[in-house]
C-alpha cells in the first residue's frame, strides 16, 4: 500500500512544481526537501514491506509514512482546487488574484502546513536509517525465504476429507478422456490458496489406478521461477534420479525427448504462477515429443485463472471449499485425534471455529492442530474470538512470524502488481459476506485515486481490467450476472477478507452501535453498519468517534434501509473523497471540496448549489430520491463529472441545461427533453454515454433534425435505452412527425434492452424492422403505443429473452412475419412474455404453422379478451387476468402447457363452479385463485386432478361457500391461504387427511373456519385482519402448532385459555390488536397466564411497531 500511495503523491507533487505554484505560494524550499526525502524513502519501501512481516517497528514506521502521505496528498489537492478557482475557463486570473484577502490567507495557511508536513517527512526519513533497509530490492528478493513452498509427490496428509469426488473426476479424465489423444493433454486445477490443490494433485499422482496406467509419473514444483531449463532438469532428475549436468537447452531437450520416447507419462507442474504465454509455449514445445505414447498428460496446479487459460487443452477444474460436514470431520481429526474424548463444550466452540475457516482445508488444519493439546475452554474461546491474522502457531510464536494461513494467502497478494494491491486491500471496507456491486467498487477506486486512465484507455476500462485480474486470481468469487450477461455483484472469501483487513490494519474501521471510544488517527476508510443507528446513537457520540481522525478518505453507509434523523450522521472531515449516505436529510454539503464520489440514497431534500463547489466530483449517484425534481443548473461547472446516476427518481422533470459542457460524462441515467434553449436532444451529440439512458419528454422535440443530433447510433457503450413520450406536445412541436423523430433516434446495434413508452405514431421506424440493428437485444418493452397496428419482427431476434407489450389496442398478433423452412422457430430464446391490454389480440403469430417459443417459461396475460393458448410445452408459470371465456382458456392451458407448475388466475366473472379443465393440471404445484366474483364451489373431481399441488391461495372470492371433500386428494399440500372469503365459514370434514399441510393463513374473515383444528401436522398459523371478537376454544386442539401470528385483529377482545394447551408453541406474534395490550401485560394481564410458557413473544400494539417490553 505505502509504495503505491507514495508514488501517487510524488506524481501530484511533480504537478505542483510544474504549474510553478511552489514559487507563487512561497513553498519552494519545502517542496525540494519533500521531493528529496520522498524519493529516498521510496527506494527502500520494498525491503520495508518484506521486513514488516516480522518486525513490528518497521510496520509502525510504514504506517507513519502512510498517514503522512495522506495528509500531504490532502494539501496538494487543496492547492489544485484553489488554483482552479483562481483561473476562469479562458485562462485569465479570476477575482481571487494574489492580492485578494482569500488568496493571501490561503497562502499563509499552505506555507504553515507545508512546513509541518516537511518536518514530519524529515523525521520519518531519519527514522528509516535505524532499520538497515536496502534500496532497490526487487520482488524476487522478497521470496528468499520461500523454502516452505517446495513440494514433492509423497503423501504428507495421511487422511484427506472431502476430496474423493474431486480425485475421481480427475482420475477419470486421465484414464478415459486423455487416454486416446495423440496430442499432449494439459489439465489445470485452479483455486485460491489453502484449498488443497497440491494435496489433491498428490492424491491423484499416488492413486493406484494412475500408477498402473502411466509408464512414467513425474513431479515438479515450479513456483515463481518458470524457467524452461530448470524445469527440464527437474524432469530428468525425477526420472533418472541423477543430475544430467547439461549446460545447453538443446542438449537438455534431446535428453528429455530420449527419456520420454514411447512413454505414456503424467507430469505434475505444481504451484505455477507464470502468465507469460511465450515461456509456456517454449516449454510445451520441448515436451510435445512426436514419439511419446498416446495419453501423455500434464496436470497443473495454480491459483491464477490466467495461467489455466494459457496452458489448458481441457477446461480447468475449479476446486471448491469443503462442505460444513467435511470441514468438521477434518477439524475433529486434527483437534481431537483418534483417541481424545470430544468434550461437549469444546465441540460447540470448535464448530464456531470451523465456520470461521469457510471451508479452507489449510485454515481448518492449522487451527485444529493448534488446539490439539489444549483442553482448556478458555484457550479454544481465545482462538474463536481472535482474528485469523493474530493467531500464532507454536512453530512461529517465538519468531513472530505469521501463521501458515496468512503466509499462504499473502503469496497471492505479493504476486499482484502494486496498483492491484491497493484495489484489493480497499475491499476490507465492506463487511464479510457482503455482496459488493462491481461498478460501485470501480467508482470508489476512481474516487480514491487507486486507478487512473492510461493513454487512450478510459479510467473505467482500467478499473474493469483490474477487477478481472483480481477475479481471475481468485481474490473475488461468486460473481453474479444480470439478464444481459454483465457481471454486477460479487463476494470475497472470508479468509481473503481477513487478508485485506490484516493489510489495512487501523486504516479501515467500521462504526457500530454503542461505540464510545474515538477511532485512531490512522483511520482513512470507514463504514456505518448499524441497522437502526439513528435511534441509538447521538450526533455528538457519532462525531466524537471521528474526533482524532486526520484524513478520512471514504465513508460508506451500508445499513439496510434509510433513516430519518434530526442530525446528519456524516463525518465532518473535509478530506473525504467518497461519501455514501442513506440519511433522509443533509445540511448543506459545504466544505466537502475534495469529494470525487457522492451517493445519496432516500435523500428527501433538494440539491442546492453547494454541490457545485465540489470541483473534483466525478460520480454523483441519486437513488430512490422521490422528491428530487432536478439538478442545480450550475452543476455543469464540474468539468470532472463522469457519471450522473439517477435511479428511481420519479419526480425528475427537467435536465441540466447545456449538459454538453460536461465533456467527460460517461453515464446520464435520465435526460428530459425541454423546450428552452440548451435543453434539446442536440446536447447529447458529443457525449460518449454508456450504460443506461432514459430519454423522456420526447413530445418536446422541435424537429427530426434535433432528434438526429442526439447521435444515439454513435453511443456504442449504451446497454439500455428508454424512449418516452410523456404527454401532449408543446405548441412549437405540435406539427412534428413523431414517426420521423423515432426514425432519427436509431440506437447502436450493441443495445441489450430497449423500451418505448407513449409513442403515438401509426408505424414504428424502419430500423426496428432491421434485425441487424436489434440483433443483440435481450429485453424489449413496448407500452402505450396506442395507434400502432403491427409490431416489428421480434420473433426473429435470436437473443431476445423478455418481451412486454401493453396498451396497443389495434394489434392482432405479436409477430406478423412469415417464417421459411421447418427449422426456423419464432422467438427461439424467449423466456418471459407479458401481454397487457391488447383487446384485439388474436394470436401470438400470424403464421400459424410455425413452431414458436421453445424456451418460454413465464407467460403473463391481462386484458386480452379472447386469447387462444398455443402449444407452449415449457411454460411453468402462467399469470392470467380478465379472461372472458375462462372455460375455453383453461381448456387450452390443459392441452398445451403440460409442464405448468404455477398458475395465478385473477378477475373472473360469471363462473359459479371451478371449471373441470383445472383437473388436467397434474403437474401444478402452486394455484392462486383471486377475485373470482361469482365462484361458490370447488368440485371434488376438479381437486382430484391436482395431485402435485403444494400451495393453494384463495383470495377475494366473496361467494365461495365450500372447498368440497375433494381436498383429501391434495396429498402434497403444504401451504393454504384464504383471504376475504366471508361465506367460507367451515372447511371440509376430511382436513385430517392433509398430513403434509404445515402452514395456514386466514385473512379478513369474521371467524376462523371450523375444521382447521383437524389438520394433523399444522406448524404455522397466521390470522390477519379478522373482525372476530374472540378465537374459538378448539384452537387449543392444534397441538402441533409451533408459530401463531395475530396481525391487525383490531376487534379481538381476548385470547382463549386453550392456548396454554399448545405445548409445542414456541413463537407468538401479536401485532396491532389494541384490546390485547392490557390483557397480555406481563404478570398483571388476564391473558398472561395463557402465553407465559411460550419462549419467544413478539407483542406490538401500535402501527409504529413500538415494542411493549415485559
Amino acid at each position: 500500500m505505502a509504495e503505491a500511495l507514495l508514488g501517487f503523491v510524488l506524481q501530484n507533487l511533480g504537478s505542483f512544481v510544474q504549474y510553478q505554484l511552489t514559487s507563487c505560494w512561497g513553498v519552494d524550499q519545502q517542496t525540494h526537501k519533500l521531493s528529496s526525502n520522498l524519493t529516498a524513502i521510496r527506494a527502500v519501501l520494498r525491503d520495508a514491506e518484506r521486513k514488516q512481516m516480522t518486525n513490528h517497528a518497521v510496520k509502525d514506521w510504514l504506517q507513519k509514512l502512510t498517514d503522512a502521505a495522506y495528509v500531504l496528498d490532502d494539501i496538494l489537492d487543496e492547492c489544485s482546487i484553489h488554483f482552479a478557482k483562481m483561473h476562469s475557463d479562458d485562462g485569465h486570473t479570476s477575482c481571487l488574484s494574489r492580492l485578494h484577502p482569500n488568496d493571501i490567507l490561503f497562502r499563509f495557511n499552505i506555507c504553515k502546513r507545508m512546513k509541518d508536513i516537511t518536518q514530519r517527512f524529515h523525521d520519518i526519513h531519519e527514522e528509516k536509517s535505524t532499520f538497515n533497509l536496502e534500496p532497490g530490492l526487487t520482488e524476487v528478493v522478497q521470496r528468499v525465504d520461500d523454502d516452505w513452498r517446495q513440494t514433492s509427490s509423497d503423501i504428507t496428509e495421511p487422511v484427506v476429507y472431502g476430496r474423493d469426488h474431486d480425485r475421481d473426476q480427475i482420475v477419470k479424465f486421465l484414464l478415459e478422456d486423455a487416454n486416446n489423444r495423440e496430442e499432449l493433454s494439459i489439465f489445470p486445477i485452479v483455486g485460491m490458496g489453502g484449498l488443497g490443490k497440491t494435496t489433491l494433485a498428490k492424491q491423484v499422482f499416488n492413486d493406484h489406478r494412475v500408477c498402473k496406467h502411466f509408464d512414467l509419473t513425474i513431479w515438479v514444483c515450479v513456483s515463481d521461477d518458470f524457467n524452461t531449463m530448470t524445469i527440464l532438469q527437474s524432469i530428468l532428475e525425477c526420472i533418472t534420479r541423477q543430475n544430467p549436468n547439461l549446460n545447453s537447452l538443446e542438449a537438455m531437450r534431446k535428453k528429455v525427448e530420449e527419456v520420454l520416447h514411447g512413454k505414456r507419462y503424467l507430469l505434475v507442474l505444481d504451484d505455477v504462477w507464470n502468465e507469460d504465454r511465450e515461456k509456456w509455449e517454449q516449454l510445451k514445445g520441448k515436451l510435445q515429443c512426436e514419439r511419446a505414447a498416446k495419453g501423455a498428460t500434464i496436470l497443473v496446479t495454480t491459483r491464477l485463472e490466467e495461467v489455466a487459460f494459457i496452458m489448458q487443452t481441457h477446461p480447468a477444474y475449479h476446486l471448491k471449499e469443503l462442505s460444513g460436514d467435511e470441514s468438521w470431520w477434518l477439524f475433529k481429526y486434527h483437534a481431537f485425534g483418534p483417541n481424545r474424548e470430544e468434550m461437549g463444550e469444546l465441540v460447540s466452540i470448535g464448530k464456531e471455529i470451523v465456520r470461521k475457516c469457510v471451508g479452507s482445508p489449510l485454515a481448518i488444519k492449522t487451527l485444529g492442530s493448534l488446539l490439539r493439546d489444549e483442553s482448556e475452554v478458555k484457550q479454544w474461546q481465545n482462538v474463536k474470538e481472535s482474528e485469523i491474522w493474530d493467531i500464532r502457531e507454536e512453530s512461529s510464536s517465538a519468531t513472530g512470524e505469521e501463521n501458515s494461513i496468512m503466509r499462504a494467502l499473502k503469496l497471492s497478494y505479493f504476486n499482484l502488481e502494486l496498483s492491484l494491491r491497493r484495489c484489493f486491500s480497499f475491499c476490507a471496507i465492506f463487511p464479510k459476506d457482503f455482496e459488493i456491486d462491481k461498478e460501485e467498487l470501480i467508482h470508489l477506486w476512481m474516487a480514491n485515486g487507486f486507478i487512473e486512465s492510461k493513454r487512450n484507455i478510459e479510467v473505467e476500462d482500467v478499473g474493469n481490467k483490474v477487477w478481472n485480474k483480481l477475479y481471475r486470481r481468485s481474490f473475488f468469487q461468486e460473481a453474479k450476472r444480470d439478464e444481459f450477461g454483465i457481471i454486477t455483484t460479487f463476494k470475497m472469501h472470508d479468509l481473503l477478507h481477513d487478508l485485506a483487513q490484516s493489510i489495512m490494519g487501523e486504516e479501515c474501521a467500521a462504526f457500530v452501535e454503542g461505540r464510545l471510544t474515538p477511532f485512531s488517527s490512522r483511520v482513512h476508510y470507514s463504514t456505518l453498519l448499524s441497522s437502526d443507528v439513528s435511534s441509538n446513537v447521538s450526533f455528538r457520540q457519532f462525531m466524537h468517534a471521528f474526533k482524532k481522525v486526520q484524513s478520512l478518505r471514504t465513508f460508506l453507509d451500508l445499513g439496510p434501509s434509510f433513516r430519518v434523523s434530526d442530525s446528519d450522521l456524516v463525518p465532518s472531515n473535509h478530506s473525504l473523497r467518497a461519501l455514501c449516505t442513506q440519511f433522509s436529510w443533509l445540511s448543506p454539503l459545504k466544505n466537502l471540496t475534495h469529494l470525487r464520489y457522492l451517493s445519496l440514497i432516500h435523500f428527501q431534500g433538494s440539491l442546492n448549489n453547494s454541490i457545485c463547489q465540489m470541483r473534483k466530483l466525478q460520480i454523483l449517484k441519486l437513488q430512490r430520491c422521490r422528491y428530487l425534481c432536478g439538478l442545480p443548473k450550475n452543476l455543469t461547472q464540474l468539468q470532472d463529472l463522469r457519471h450522473i446516476v439517477m435511479n428511481d427518481c420519479r419526480e425528475v422533470e427537467k435536465s441540466l441545461p447545456k449538459i454538453s459542457k460536461l465533456r467527460h460524462l460517461r453515464t446520464l441515467s435520465i435526460f428530459v427533453v425541454g423546450s428552452k434553449p440548451g435543453c434539446g436532444l442536440a446536447e447529447l451529440h458529443s457525449l460518449n454515454l454508456g450504460g443506461t439512458l432514459r430519454i423522456r419528454g420526447l413530445e418536446n422535440v422541435l424537429n427530426e433534425l434535433d432528434a438526429k443530433e442526439a447521435n444515439l447510433i454513435g453511443k456504442k457503450e449504451l446497454n439500455i435505452l428508454e424512449l418516452s413520450w410523456d404527454g401532449n406536445a408543446n405548441p412549437k412541436g405540435s406539427n412534428v412527425s413523431v414517426e420521423r423523430v423515432l426514425e432519427a433516434l436509431e440506437p447502436p446495434s450493441t443495445l441489450k434492452s430497449f423500451e418505448i413508452n407513449g409513442y403515438q405514431g401509426r408505424q414504428l421506424s424502419s430500423w426496428m424492422r432491421n434485425s441487424g440493428v436489434l440483433r443483440d437485444l435481450v429485453d424489449v418493452r413496448l407500452s402505450d403505443c396506442e395507434n400502432c397496428e403491427e409490431l416489428p419482427p421480434l420473433g426473429k431476434l435470436a437473443h431476445l429473452k423478455r418481451l412486454k407489450v401493453s396498451g396497443m389496442k389495434n394489434v392482432k398478433w405479436i409477430d406478423g412475419e412469415t417464417y421459411d423452412g421447418v427449422e426456423e422457430k419464432a422467438f427461439p430464446s424467449l423466456d418471459e412474455l407479458s401481454v397487457y391490454n391488447l383487446p384485439n389480440l388474436e394470436r401470438l403469430l400470424s403464421d400459424e404453422g410455425v413452431e414458436m417459443l421453445p424456451r418460454l417459461s413465464q407467460l403473463r396475460i391481462n386484458g386480452v379478451l379472447n386469447f387462444k393458448v398455443p402449444r407452449l410445452p415449457c411454460v411453468e408459470t402462467l399469470d392470467a387476468r380478465g379472461i372472458e371465456d375462462v372455460t375455453s382458456f383453461m381448456e387450452g392451458v390443459g392441452e398445451n402447457m403440460a409442464c405448468l407448475k404455477t398458475l395465478r388466475i385473477i378477475n373472473i366473472k360469471g363462473v359459479v363452479v371451478l371449471p373441470d379443465e383445472f383437473s388436467r393440471l397434474g403437474a401444478l404445484q402452486e394455484l392462486y385463485i383471486e377475485e373470482w366474483y361469482d365462484v361458490e364451489y370447488f368440485p371434488e373431481h376438479v381437486l382430484e386432478g391436482l395431485t402435485s399441488l403444494r400451495i393453494l391461495t384463495i383470495e377475494n372470492c366473496k361467494k365461495l361457500k365450500s372447498l368440497s371433500e375433494g381436498v383429501r386428494h391434495l396429498a402434497c399440500l403444504h401451504g393454504l391461504r384464504i383471504s376475504k372469503c366471508p361465506e367460507l365459514v367451515a372447511l371440509p370434514s376430511n382436513m385430517s387427511q392433509l398430513s403434509a399441510l404445515r402452514e395456514v393463513s386466514i385473512e379478513s374473515c369474521s371467524t376462523l373456519p371450523d375444521g382447521l383444528q383437524r389438520v394433523p401436522s399444522l406448524r404455522v398459523l397466521h390470522i390477519e385482519e379478522c373482525t372476530c371478537t374472540s378465537l374459538p376454544d378448539w384452537l387449543g386442539d392444534i397441538t402441533t402448532l409451533e408459530t401463531l401470528g395475530l396481525f391487525y385483529c383490531e376487534e379481538l377482545r381476548s385470547l382463549p385459555s386453550s392456548i396454554q394447551r399448545l405445548t409445542n408453541l414456541s413463537h407468538l406474534i401479536i401485532e396491532y390488536s389494541p384490546y390485547l395490550k392490557k390483557r397480555c401485560n406481563k404478570e398483571t394481564g388476564e391473558d398472561w397466564q395463557y402465553i407465559s410458557h411460550i419462549p419467544k413473544l413478539e407483542l406490538f400494539f401500535t402501527r409504529r411497531l413500538t415494542f411493549c417490553g415485559f
